[in-house]
């Protein structure tokens, strides 16, 4: 028993012979049968063009990658963009909050009472007498003018 296979192909239905094919002999009718009807003609030519050509179908398979592949690029550029100028307002953020935290140490100078003293003491000003404070219950002034109580 032979593991061989017959891979010629059989010819396909409705379709005549090629040019380099031969048809397999066959005796030649004598006499012409009746002519066909009209419908019948209409579907051997029918049946003659099932095969749909394939290069429109290739171009419109190229065409959808290519578009596929420009807006993978155009997607992937711009989500770069958007990464470029996170990091950019990172940084000035960074910078921002750096100044800001100099500023804050700053003021925080500027309002300490050794600092606003001296400062006073600088323009001429002098420092005052003991507060007096009037007690209404008793009607008292308390403390005194040299005193600091």
């Amino acid at each position: 028993m032979s593991t061989r296979t017959d891979t010629r192909r059989a010819p396909a239905r409705g379709r005549g012979t090629t040019a380099g094919t031969t048809a397999p002999a066959s005796p030649a009718p004598t006499r012409r049968t009746t002519a066909r009807p009209t419908a019948e003609r209409a579907r051997a030519r029918a049946g003659a063009q099932v095969r749909a050509p394939r290069i429109p179908f290739v171009l419109l398979i190229l065409c959808l990658l290519g578009g596929a592949l420009v807006s993978l690029l155009v997607l992937r550029s711009v989500v770069a963009e958007g990464a470029f100028t996170i990091a950019n307002l990172q940084d000035q953020n960074q910078q921002l909050s750096y100044e800001e935290q100099q500023l804050r140490s700053t003021v925080a100078h500027m309002e300490t009472s050794e600092r606003i003293s001296e400062e006073a003491e600088a323009m001429g000003m002098e420092q005052g007498d003991a507060p007096l404070f009037l007690d209404p219950e008793r009607g008292e002034i308390a403390g005194s003018a040299g005193s600091g109580e």
